[in-house]
């Protein structure tokens, strides 16, 4: 790799790339070399196809991913040659294949040390018997049994076939045989009409009506009603528990587990909320054009008069997320937190099971590592606790996750 400084500033620094083109040629050739033992064409036998035909074939795919390794791989070195520590992603700006700038926007600094004295809100909830109470008829709600009736009722639940079910039909309904809970409220409908055509109907009937103007017949098979448990006894036999004590111990548990996560949430929400207010983090404009360019396909240089209020709102939210990105990491460098695989894999097997998928382990890194930043914050720093009812916080979770939401849809608004 050759390159060279071409800029340096407070918050940029620059470099021109020059990539060895001979090397690259023949890291792309030993890979077209590669391929020639499991290659297929037709007309040459397995293995036997020639180097110049692959190529022809597959030559531009490879040269691709071998210049992307490449070029990720050189600004990788420079990062760590330079010492330098990226507040976004570097942006790359190509003469040609082997020939790039790149330009890092270096994270500012700020001071976790100098923050230590300051008071950050926490919450200690108290879970009461009331809310073991309350819990516990939650589930009553949501475990039952199902026992036949002949007349279907706007409390059913009903079985039913779709006697002239084709290929049309498919688009409404992913089967011939279908079950609905006609206690479900939605807005549906084609679920609402179902389920007015339904009531007051026996088992056997056969009913027809029209949806999306198709025609549709319908023979009811079978249509139960709920039997929800009226006691605590029927409500362990249902859940298959030995005895309410076991039952209250692990709607406890649950409680105090889910409460301690939202606890946690929230406790580092408010961490880079107080670290906001007294850290001044400075955030160039060029940075904020760069990623409007990049998530939001806005150019700053030619804004329209009528979208000028629109680029405002989402160079705010995007300035805000970014500010706290930069408190999020030192947080992360400051209490040197880490997650381990072996950590990671048995999160995910106790909350998860078996089967993840990368999104998911995804989510249950960010969350160890959500914890770990949280437990070390609450022995660093000065603590303002407040004694709240479970009620109490989840309303304040509520109104929260509200205003989460109210900046997720205005900025969703402006994506259109």
């Amino acid at each position: 790799m050759n390159y060279k400084s071409i800029e340096k500033k407070d918050y940029l620094s620059q470099y021109e790339v020059t990539l060895d083109k001979n090397a690259i040629e023949n890291i792309i050739s030993e890979k077209i070399t590669e391929k020639q033992e499991t290659f297929e064409v037709s007309g040459f036998r397995k293995g036997k196809v020639p180097a110049t035909i692959i190529k022809s074939k597959i030559g531009p795919q490879i040269e691709n991913e071998v210049l992307n390794e490449q070029i990720s791989k050189n600004i990788t070195d420079i990062t760590d040659k330079e010492k330098i520590v990226s507040l976004i992603q570097p942006q790359v700006d190509f003469k040609d294949n082997f020939n790039f700038k790149v330009s890092f926007y270096h994270k500012p600094k700020i001071d976790i040390e100098g923050m230590k004295s300051t008071e950050i809100k926490s919450y200690n909830v108290d879970i009461k018997k009331s809310d073991i109470d309350d819990f516990r008829e939650k589930i009553r709600k949501e475990y039952y049994t199902l026992d036949e009736e002949n007349k279907v009722t706007a409390e059913s639940v009903v079985d039913f076939e779709i006697s002239n079910y084709s290929d049309e039909l498919k688009a409404i309904f992913s089967q011939k045989q279908v079950r609905i809970d006609l206690t479900t409220d939605t807005k549906e409908e084609i679920f609402n009409q179902i389920k007015k055509l339904l009531i007051g109907c026996e088992i056997k009937n056969n009913v027809k009506t029209e949806i999306n103007k198709l025609n549709i017949e319908i023979e009811i098979i079978k249509t139960y009603k709920k039997i929800y448990p009226k006691t605590d006894e029927d409500l362990v036999k249902v859940l298959k528990i030995k005895d309410i004590d076991e039952l209250n111990t692990q709607i406890n548990k649950k409680l105090s587990d889910d409460t301690e996560f939202m606890k946690k949430d929230f406790y580092i929400e408010e961490i880079l909320k107080t670290f906001l207010e007294k850290q001044d983090i400075k955030i160039h404009d060029e940075v904020i054009n760069i990623e409007l360019k990049r998530n939001y396909s806005v150019d700053t240089s030619s804004i329209k008069e009528e979208d000028k209020e629109r680029t405002e709102s989402l160079k705010k939210i995007l300035t805000d997320n970014i500010r706290k990105d930069v408190i999020y990491s030192e947080l992360v460098s400051f209490f040197k937190v880490a997650v381990d695989q072996k950590e990671l894999q048995e999160y995910l097997k106790t909350y998860y099971g078996e089967k993840i998928d990368q999104k998911t382990a995804e989510m249950g890194y960010a969350t160890l590592l959500r914890n770990k930043i949280a437990d070390e914050s609450l022995k660093t720093f000065k603590i303002k606790e407040t004694k709240l009812s479970l009620d109490d916080f989840m309303k304040l979770r509520t109104i929260e996750q509200q205003g989460h939401n109210h900046d997720h849809n205005h900025d969703h608004g402006h994506k259109k």
